[in-house]
């Protein structure tokens, strides 16, 4: 609770001194767009404020959306994004709480002081907060799907699995990233664990539920727009090029950038348009270098898991932001200066600890297990689309977890050895 606490004034100090360059532009624009037309014209649209015609879609999941229309509908439109980021940096800090819970459970006391800090400064997590984005409310669901099917599955019931499923939903629809995990984790525990089948079968009900909801009022408004699933297609073409970041930064300066995202615009036209021929221009441009998309495709995880924001300012930053104090405050600077030579090791620890938690025996561990197959599941499905660094910071507190899971296996496989060295020579 101390460290939660001491994270929420982290960021409400970040957030009440740095100063975000227009807020509200890049995807902001849409979320605001859609909480807009949700309050003032009670349809789920992208159209902007001043459309003459407002048609419903559902190219954005609703998540955020709905999210940002509750603080809307009750502020100003000059206090609006100070009450998003106000709310998103108790969210953040009470993600960081529910990680030390869990951690706690799952490994014990001091990985959960370890995951707890480490979550609680990792400047991702900070610095997203302060930005009309939906980063910080899917990392405060995804943890929160993750405390109830560990309360679920410890102490069983009924509610408590509906809520879990419920919880999964919830972060599926907020990022549809998430929509299948919360459905396959129950499938495949209803095949594996034959005693809890009513849990999980009620897990699988309450994940299920409403995201079919959503996904036949998608069906229900396809041809009025970009779909959900246009924007999948999107994200397959632009993950499909090495050149995507640099050119997305540099297309108003640079003609060679610039052509690089037309031509990517039309391979997402002619996939939108006719999928079969555009996969087939896909996989005919991948297969004219396999080596180098090969290897492309094999680096994505760092780029995922890496430091630098690609889509967006760099470093840590999505928008241009000034006077941060993660940069002028001398000890905040260290910290974050600290951070970046770790976040390798960290890293590598993460997936240590991801292999350990897959390799451990019988009842080891389950919880770890989950966390190892929702950090895996996030890497290829980002490496199948597009990567960056931003788009792990929901996932942060997995890989604070496997990371300290790693380094508590270790330290307790080699006190045991030396107690048991220091029996043998007693003996």
């Amino acid at each position: 609770m101390l460290i939660a606490l001491g994270a929420l004034l982290l960021r409400l100090y970040y957030v009440h001194t740095a100063i975000v360059d227009h807020p509200i532009h890049g995807d902001a624009v849409q979320y605001y767009a859609y909480a807009w037309n949700l309050v003032h014209h009670g349809v789920f649209s992208g159209a902007l404020p001043d459309a003459t015609t407002i048609s419903p879609d559902s190219f954005r999941d609703p998540g955020y959306p709905v999210f940002l229309a509750t603080v809307l509908g009750t502020s100003s439109p000059d206090t609006f994004v100070d009450r998003v980021t106000g709310m998103q940096c108790l969210l953040s800090a009470t993600t960081v709480w529910i990680y030390a819970v869990l951690a706690r459970r799952w490994i014990g006391f001091p990985a959960a002081i370890g995951a707890s800090v480490l979550l609680a400064i990792w400047p991702h997590t900070i610095t997203l907060a302060d930005y009309v984005l939906s980063e910080t409310l899917l990392g405060f669901l995804v943890a929160i799907a993750l405390v109830l099917a560990d309360q679920a599955w410890r102490r069983g019931g009924t509610w408590r699995p509906l809520a879990a499923g419920l919880g999964f939903a919830l972060a599926g629809l907020t990022n549809a990233v998430m929509a299948p995990f919360g459905p396959i984790l129950a499938a495949v525990m209803l095949w594996r664990v034959r005693s809890q089948r009513r849990l999980w079968m009620l897990v699988l009900l309450a994940a299920i539920v409403p995201l079919a909801a959503w996904s036949l009022r998608a069906m229900a408004v396809s041809g009025t727009g970009e779909s959900a699933g246009d924007r999948v297609k999107m994200n397959l073409v632009q993950g499909s090029w090495p050149e995507y970041h640099a050119a997305y930064l540099f297309s108003e300066e640079n003609a060679n950038a610039a052509a690089i995202m037309k031509t990517i615009d039309v391979e997402y036209r002619l996939l939108r348009s006719d999928t079969p021929a555009g996969m087939g221009r896909i996989v005919d441009r991948l297969g004219r270098e396999p080596v180098r998309y090969i290897g492309w495709y094999l680096s994505k995880p760092l780029e995922l898991w890496g430091w630098d924001i690609g889509i967006g300012a760099g470093d840590i930053y999505v928008y241009p932001t000034y006077r941060s104090p993660l940069l002028m405050q001398p000890l905040l600077a260290g910290v974050v200066g600290a951070l970046y030579f770790l976040s390798p090791f960290i890293l590598l620890l993460a997936a240590t600890g991801a292999v350990m938690a897959v390799g451990s025996p019988g009842r080891d561990a389950p919880g770890m297990r989950l966390a190892a197959g929702l950090a895996l599941w996030v890497t290829v499905v980002y490496g199948v689309l597009q990567s960056d660094a931003r788009y792990s910071t929901p996932f942060r507190g997995l890989e604070m977890m496997l990371a300290v899971f790693a380094v508590n296996v270790v330290t307790t496989r080699l006190y045991h050895r030396k107690r048991l060295q220091n029996g043998r020579n007693a003996s």
